[in-house]
């Protein structure tokens, strides 16, 4: 994966991640790239979801040296999910989440972070072991959130960094495209997510470098046998 430090940040972070991954889907639970979504409810096309996200680690550097560091976090709540169009290959959806943000160092650090909001048009499409994603719409947060991100309090001011107190409000426009392709023993895919920040809330933060972002990540994963992964489908039913 390649990813900046946060959105609006001129610096840029490289990491490979080997972890276990599970594809599975029912019809009220699906685990799949796109994180975990369970069905809490589904009437005429509109559905409740359990909606997980989450962000890597940052080091603090350009505009935040001398600052904390970033730590990772985990995003969970409810997602209200409205289909357009469905057919064999074919799915269109509005997705609109709302999810509690929570950080942890892993040592001693757990602290709720505020909530974020990212409602979307998904449109998804299969053919012949093919998946193409794509995904747009906006991105707004709490000023809980924006702070841990984009404030500056009195002890981390600097000449070049003045204090600063964010607000709630619209963070990013962001789009994303994913493709991918399953084979007999191995799947392999990619994706590319841009976030347009032009009228952000933020845009007035010391620690915002500019107007836009970039994540980008390459995946291979192997495919277990029927054996193992029928062991795993009976553990979650």
């Amino acid at each position: 994966m390649s990813y900046p430090d946060y959105l609006g940040s001129n610096h840029s972070n490289s990491m490979i991640i080997p972890f276990p991954f599970i594809d599975y889907h029912s019809k009220k639970l699906d685990i799949d790239q796109d994180g975990i979504k369970q069905q809490l409810f589904s009437i005429d096309g509109l559905s409740l979801r359990l909606s997980i996200n989450g962000s890597l680690p940052v080091t603090s550097s350009g505009s935040r040296e001398g600052m904390r560091n970033l730590d990772p976090s985990g995003e969970i709540g409810p997602a209200l999910v409205y289909s357009l169009y469905k057919r064999e290959k074919l799915t269109i959806k509005l997705d609109f989440p709302i999810r509690a943000i929570i950080s942890s160092d892993f040592k001693t650090n757990i602290e709720y972070r505020g909530y974020k909001s990212d409602p979307k048009i998904a449109l998804d499409y299969k053919s012949n072991g093919y998946l193409f994603q794509f995904q747009t719409g906006g991105v707004w947060t709490n000023s809980r959130f924006n702070n841990y991100i984009y404030g500056v309090d009195s002890s981390s001011v600097t000449k070049d960094r003045e204090e600063y107190k964010a607000e709630a409000g619209y963070i990013a426009y962001k789009t994303s495209i994913g493709l991918s392709k399953k084979l007999k023993k191995v799947w392999i895919g990619g994706f590319i997510r841009y976030y347009n920040l032009n009228g952000a809330i933020s845009k007035n933060s010391p620690l915002k470098e500019q107007n836009s972002a970039l994540y980008s990540g390459l995946f291979i994963a192997y495919l277990f046998d029927k054996s193992i992964s029928n062991r795993v489908k009976e553990w979650i039913e």
